[in-house]
């Protein structure tokens, strides 16, 4: 299967797994399952779900055995430097600094969340 996701700001999360023709999405513990076994070939859209605060798939289209799913891909807000985060104690295990968050560290917490707010494709 092969998962289109289209980024969107939000305080939501989905997890997507797939077993064949079924997509399981996840969203803030409330799980929901897409059955394509039985669908024709075509394009399909206007998805809801009883089970989920809000249904991130937008729409579907399958070509024999080849299913392609577009879906929303949330992202959180861009991280911020933790600048006291670490800190530094004394032989006598008191705090008497913080360091703040290496820039090697942040960088590489900022590339994931850009990453995150660009289409991207997963095969699952």
């Amino acid at each position: 299967m092969r998962l289109l996701l289209t980024p969107q700001r939000s305080e939501l999360s989905a997890k997507y797994y797939a077993d064949t023709a079924l997509l399981t999405v996840e969203v803030g513990g409330d799980i929901d399952t897409f059955d394509f076994t039985d669908a024709p070939d075509g394009e399909f859209d206007g998805f809801a779900s009883d089970t989920l605060p809000l249904c991130p798939i937008l729409r579907a289209e399958k070509s024999g055995d080849a299913l392609t799913v577009w879906a929303l891909g949330w992202y959180g807000p861009r991280p911020e430097r933790a600048m006291q985060h670490t800190p530094v104690t004394d032989d006598a295990g008191e705090i008497i600094d913080y360091r703040p968050e290496p820039e090697a560290d942040y960088e590489a917490r900022l590339a994931e969340w850009q990453a995150l707010t660009q289409e991207r494709e997963i095969q699952l």
